[in-house]
């Protein structure tokens, strides 16, 4: 079942540094609305408040949905990529740990990279 994801929710709404005060102020949905839904406390609002949080965000309702079972994305033309997201996505822990990555600066993604080269050594 394809559900409301309080951590795309989050991600979407880090991404534009807003605070959920700021998104209440600019949507005109109450605030304790707000916090419901980005805490996940209230899995379904409405198409029009989610809609209302997307403009905000500038981004699409779809951003905020996990999906089950969902086939890789087109984006990912090189099968080696394909292959890889692909086993990445099946692995529960590495799914976990590719969803965290998103929220990581540059400086330390990087890190992490020389952690794993030096454990493939």
């Amino acid at each position: 079942m394809n559900t409301l994801s309080k951590e795309k929710l989050n991600f979407q709404k880090n991404k534009k540094k807003l605070t959920n005060y700021k998104i209440s102020q600019l949507t005109g949905i109450p605030i304790s609305n707000i916090d419901k839904i980005f805490s996940g406390t209230n899995k379904n609002p409405t198409l029009d408040t989610l809609q209302k949080i997307a403009n905000v965000l500038e981004c699409s309702i779809d951003d905020f949905i996990e999906y089950e079972n969902t086939p890789i994305s087109p984006i990912y033309i090189d099968n080696n990529t394909k292959y890889t997201l692909g086993h990445i996505l099946k692995n529960k822990t590495t799914k976990e740990i590719f969803k965290h990555i998103s929220f990581m600066n540059e400086k330390d993604i990087e890190l992490i990279l020389k952690l794993c080269k030096r454990l493939n050594k």
